[in-house]
Formats: C-alpha cells, structure tokens, sequence
C-alpha cells in the first residue's frame, strides 16, 4: 500500500515554477491547486481566502515564495504544564 503525501503534487508545482515566482513574487504568496499556479497575493490571508473561494474544501497550497527557505523545527517533546 502506498501512503498517501498530503499536498505533494501542489509542492511539485511549486519547484517546477520556482525561479519565475521568484523572479516575479519573491516575498509574496503564491495559490497552487495540482498542477496550477492560481494566483498571487500579497497576504497570506489573502492568498487563504482566494482559495476557499476557488477550491472550496479540496486540496491547495499557499505558499511564501522564498530564494532561501526558512526551517522550521517543531518537536513532539514537550513536558506537560504543571498543574
């Protein structure tokens, strides 16, 4: 059985188009939705609500367009708050 990656073909898209958004967007929010770059926006919101608009409940990607991505790491190891 294969497992199912969340987003992977909406993330595929992205690379394949990544140096003219760069080029064009860099710092701005890109729309993904499979295979199509859907749009630019300034906002993250915006670009969030640009897809509920047009994607309803299915699947897309907003992304920051960024030469240097930042990583982030979140860990599952975290004590439990004192009572």
């Amino acid at each position: 059985m294969t497992e199912a990656k969340p987003l992977q073909k909406e993330l595929e898209t992205y690379e394949k188009h990544k140096d003219e958004l760069i080029e064009k967007a860099e710092g701005k929010f890109v729309l993904v939705h499979g295979d199509q770059v859907a749009g630019i926006w300034g906002t993250y919101e915006d670009a969030l609500k640009a897809g509920y608009e047009k994607f309803g409940l299915s699947s897309f990607l907003v992304k920051q367009v960024l030469r240097i991505e930042r990583v982030q790491f979140v860990t599952r190891a975290i004590a439990a708050c004192p009572s």
